[in-house]
């Protein structure tokens, strides 16, 4: 850009009758660029800076601190709970733009288990303890329970047009539920049993002793392991006497290994196809659709079940390696 002095030579020169091709020459420049130095003027304009900041720098640090505080503590983070805590005279609107401008995004958090350094240790244990008595895990019977819900999960989801909406129908208590027991065999085949009313330890040991032990010893003679979690119900007194009384050999499990359970991972398998049609009207047609699933699997997937047992002891080796974490996280 020429300076403000050339500028005012070029149309003083101008005003005295000199053409735009004279005052190019005199000044060594084109005489498009002597045309706009005599005729262009300068219009100031006011830059447009937007809407004022409503959050100033000491409520946005302040913003930062609440939300780290929240985070540490495991506690719902939300535009109104920020408001509140913090002070701030300003829409909720107005607290998302910030945080949507900062890189948060407000989204369902997955569920995850911790572990304390004590559960991983106890963890570490027994897996090392597995390793050195060369436990036989292809006659280990693993078991678990799960909850199947007649709405279905609760991060449905499916693929829509933009313009379509996506929704299924909420009824009161999720209209109802079904409890279901099942365990795995080292041979691929599943069973289960659908569990009616609260279960506690005299149902318990009766679906052992009628549903579940028949089953395994028609598979297993002797010498097999029953695999149970931590439940009261699992480690009650009847239970135990029950168990020693029948001879069956009991696997000492960690607390909060869900991830070395493989039924865990047979669950995953069965729910895709039990919630990947349309929402059930009743139990019967819930605890159908679970049967028709695990028979499948029993008919044309045992082989899948049978990798799992193979890939037990390959967990259990990085479950190790990350001293004792989630195999899964």
């Amino acid at each position: 850009m020429h300076e403000k002095s050339i500028k005012n030579l070029a149309i003083k020169w101008k005003n005295e009758g000199l053409s735009y091709l004279e005052i190019s020459k005199r000044l060594g420049i084109s005489r498009y660029a002597a045309v706009n130095l005599c005729v262009y003027k300068m219009k100031r304009t006011k830059i447009k800076s937007g809407p004022k900041l409503k959050i100033s720098k000491p409520y946005k640090l302040r913003l930062k601190r609440k939300i780290s505080a929240l985070h540490e503590l495991g506690e719902k983070v939300n535009s109104q709970k920020l408001i509140d805590e913090c002070q701030l005279k300003v829409s909720k609107s107005t607290v998302q733009r910030y945080l949507h401008s900062t890189g948060f995004t407000y989204k369902r958090i997955s569920s995850r288990i911790y572990l304390t350094d004590c559960h991983k240790r106890n963890r570490v244990t027994c897996i090392k303890s597995w390793i050195a008595s060369y436990h036989d895990w292809e006659l280990t019977i693993f078991s678990d329970e799960k909850r199947f819900s007649l709405d279905g999960p609760d991060d449905w989801r499916s693929y829509v047009q933009n313009s379509s909406p996506n929704y299924r129908i909420k009824r009161q208590c999720k209209g109802g539920s079904v409890m279901v027991w099942m365990m795995t065999m080292p041979n691929g085949l599943l069973s289960f049993k659908v569990i009616t009313g609260k279960m506690n330890s005299d149902g318990y040991i009766k679906m052992l002793s009628e549903s579940a032990v028949p089953v395994i010893k028609l598979n297993y003679w002797q010498n097999w392991y029953l695999q149970e979690d931590n439940s009261p119900v699992h480690k009650s007194k009847k239970v135990k006497d029950f168990l020693e009384k029948s001879r069956i050999s009991t696997l000492e499990w960690p607390a909060k290994s869900p991830d070395l359970n493989i039924v865990e991972d047979c669950w995953k398998t069965i729910s895709d196809l039990v919630y990947d049609g349309k929402q059930f009207k009743s139990k019967a047609d819930l605890v159908a659709k679970i049967t028709l699933a695990i028979n499948h699997l029993n008919q044309s997937q045992r082989h899948k079940v049978i990798d799992l047992y193979k890939a037990i002891r390959s967990r259990l080796c990085i479950v190790l390696e990350k001293h004792g974490d989630l195999y899964n996280c």
